[in-house]
């Protein structure tokens, strides 16, 4: 069985997000979605419960995924993503590149990866045009000003969420 991971904050999760999930499934036959959760950092504006739920209700609502939602694992994890990778026999490490700023950030990363764990190797999913330029931080941008273009970038549940979570923010 091939395993996957594709990690991230997902704070929140875009349609981008939603994009490497899919093609990444394509490629694996399960994949684990998991939000890295580092200690030293506090914050965000949804809880790392919240992003969860709103992961797992996207997952309900993107019907052109084709795959049963048995092949998706949810979840969060502490530590080194090599070490999640061993402990669970995941070999493919799921990574999105927007722009170049993307490319040159992974590619140190995968660098380190390499030494750490050889086993695990890195696949590189190049944004289609309409989401390279897209970060959650402008998401959350346009959230706060109630701009209707949040509705093109997340799923219906995230831009409820969005637009619930900046209303009181």
């Amino acid at each position: 069985m091939k395993r996957g991971i594709y990690a991230g904050s997902f704070d929140p999760a875009t349609r981008g997000h939603f994009d490497v999930i899919r093609r990444a499934s394509l490629i694996v036959d399960e994949l684990h979605i998991m939000i890295g959760v580092n200690p030293k950092k506090s914050g965000g504006l949804f809880t790392i419960g919240e992003r969860l739920n709103l992961i797992e209700e996207s997952l309900q609502e993107m019907e052109w995924f084709g795959c049963p939602r048995s092949a998706f694992h949810i979840g969060q994890f502490t530590g080194l993503l090599v070490d999640y990778c061993r402990a669970h026999d995941i070999r493919f490490n799921v990574r999105g590149l927007r722009a170049v700023q993307d490319f040159n950030y992974e590619f140190e990363m995968h660098g380190t990866n390499c030494e750490m764990a050889p086993e695990v190797n890195t696949v590189f999913f190049i944004a289609p045009p309409e989401f390279q330029f897209v970060s959650s931080s402008t998401i959350k941008e346009l959230a706060t000003y109630r701009s209707p273009a949040v509705q093109k970038y997340v799923t219906r549940c995230v831009a409820r969420a969005l637009l619930e979570a900046t209303r009181t923010s």
